[in-house]
């Protein structure tokens, strides 16, 4: 494995200054994916923690470590939340990001997460449903508008016994002035990404991930 897919660390210095004119990826590792684009940093499903569930004598082993830490991070401007597994939004990540970059930070979740994100002290929390849209108030400008729109994924969602389906899960749209990036999250096949290239697309670049469903 260490041959085939070697853990990287990641060139500080193009992190720090990504091109302007162009899309920069950075894969941290599972669904966490760092975007930079069109002048801003967006942060996927962040899991920097070294496993993954309620408590780490509950939880799953990482089974790569992660490239870099949240500390070795660049400014980050936005961070989009597709689900609330374990493996996909992380307790301990969510505080250290946000002890970090505070206010800076603004969180694009799915409907019936703000609670939960405001109680990690997140403060710039924006809730959707499918199909709804958020741009991001960094620029005021129309023509400079980096917009989020939460689109339909094939999944679920779980984090406690008595919340199944409680909270949406989907994809996200990130449609900026020169170039548009979609997130997956977690997704079977579905007639939906069809839907989703006619409304938004064509993708300059899209994180989609594999075997996160049956069969194998």
């Amino acid at each position: 494995m260490d041959q085939t897919l070697p853990v990287l660390k990641p060139d500080q210095a193009a992190l720090d200054s990504p091109p302007s004119s162009d899309i920069q990826v950075t894969w941290i590792g599972h669904a966490t994916v760092l975007v930079q684009m069109d002048g801003v940093n967006i942060l996927t499903d962040p899991v920097f923690n070294d496993y993954c569930g309620m408590a780490r004598l509950l939880g799953v082993k990482r089974y790569r470590p992660t490239p870099c830490t949240v500390e070795e991070l660049p400014m980050i401007d936005a961070v989009c939340i597709s689900h609330n597994h374990y493996d996909h939004l992380d307790y301990t990540t969510v505080c250290q990001l946000n002890k970090k970059f505070g206010d800076n930070i603004h969180w694009f979740v799915p409907m019936g997460l703000s609670s939960w994100m405001k109680d990690c002290g997140c403060k710039n929390v924006y809730e959707l449903q499918w199909w709804h849209e958020q741009s991001h108030p960094k620029f005021t400008e129309k023509d400079k508008a980096v917009k989020f729109a939460f689109t339909p994924a094939q999944h679920w969602c779980r984090r406690g016994i008595n919340d199944f389906n409680k909270v949406l899960w989907g994809s996200w749209s990130v449609i900026g002035p020169q170039h548009r990036f979609f997130f997956a999250g977690d997704t079977g096949f579905c007639s939906m990404f069809k839907k989703i290239g006619t409304r938004y697309g064509p993708f300059d670049l899209a994180a989609i991930p594999i075997g996160a469903y049956s069969p194998r």
